[in-house]
């Protein structure tokens, strides 16, 4: 069986990479990336890197020829995911693909005012409507992002605030939702036609989590509880862009429009993230790491 990985030089991808390297050999692997020269080291190991582009059809199914089961890891350009998404589908049913595995987002509604949330709702819809066999995995907030981003800025201001009111989230750990990637890509036959929600053990609103932090860092962090109009008033005082440019998330201090950020808070607040499920275990056995363990593995970040 051939495992083909979309996106396999990004964070996400190349943790797949090392969890299925883990389980499989490297020769039943096709690593797809704009860039296949980052991926010197896999093929080292004798893994199949193609060059492959989510904006090119063509040249995409030519890349996935050979594929039997396509690791769908969601492209970050807001606004034009579900036209590329669509695109990675057609093209991978056209190579003869027979199993999608497609990262989505955690508590996916028609209803829900995440433009992201939106946009990976009608590539679910795409998806389970493409005759192809499909497993769904619904990743909550990566707690990761609290540590490595939020955290460091708060302890320097000594303040943080956020419009996500009283809602929960439970966030999960990026190395947590690579293990279970791997282990349904390794085993797919099980997770035909699933939808899991791939979640940490514990749901937080987000002043609890900034409590964590402070506790952690043993340095004040006053939470602030804002309006999405005060937030949105704080993003453009930054200089934030609205929509999304394409090349955002190589920027490591503008990497997200504030639309995403607010209609993300957003959909916190009314609930659409207060999901906490033990899928993770549940796929591979080993519990999911907590908060708490994340905010700890990214110490070297914070404690400074």
């Amino acid at each position: 069986m051939k495992i083909v990985i979309s996106g396999a030089s990004g964070d996400l991808g190349r943790k797949i990479t090392a969890e299925l390297l883990q389980r499989v050999p490297a020769s039943q692997l096709i690593l797809l990336s704009r860039n296949p020269a980052s991926l010197a080291d896999a093929i080292s190991k004798g893994a199949d890197v193609r060059k492959a582009d989510f904006n090119d059809a063509s040249g995409l199914e030519r890349a996935l020829q050979g594929g039997d089961v396509l690791m769908l890891i969601s492209t970050l350009s807001i606004g034009k995911r579900l036209q590329q998404h669509t695109t990675a589908i057609n093209a991978a049913k056209a190579a003869g693909v027979r199993h999608v595995v497609y990262t989505s987002s955690c508590g996916i509604q028609p209803q829900t005012p995440s433009i992201s949330g939106r946009e990976h709702y009608a590539t679910e819809q795409v998806l389970q409507k493409s005759g192809l066999d499909f497993t769904i995995l619904r990743n909550s907030w990566y707690a990761d992002v609290i540590p490595q981003l939020l955290m460091p800025a708060a302890i320097a201001m000594g303040t943080i605030g956020f419009s996500t009111g009283d809602g929960m989230v439970a966030p999960v750990a990026k190395d947590d939702c690579a293990r279970t990637a791997a282990a349904v890509l390794a085993n797919s036959s099980h997770h035909v036609n699933a939808i899991y929600e791939i979640t940490g053990p514990e749901l937080f609103t987000l002043a609890g989590m900034m409590q964590h932090c402070s506790t952690a860092s043993r340095k004040p962090i006053v939470y602030q509880n804002l309006s999405h109009a005060d937030k949105q008033a704080i993003f453009d005082a930054m200089g934030i862009s609205r929509d999304y440019q394409e090349g955002m998330m190589n920027d490591t201090t503008n990497a997200w429009a504030s639309d995403e950020m607010i209609t993300y808070e957003m959909a916190i607040k009314q609930g659409y993230f207060s999901i906490c499920s033990r899928h993770i275990e549940m796929i591979t056995g080993k519990p999911a790491l907590n908060f708490a363990e994340v905010v700890l593995m990214h110490r070297s970040v914070w404690d400074k």
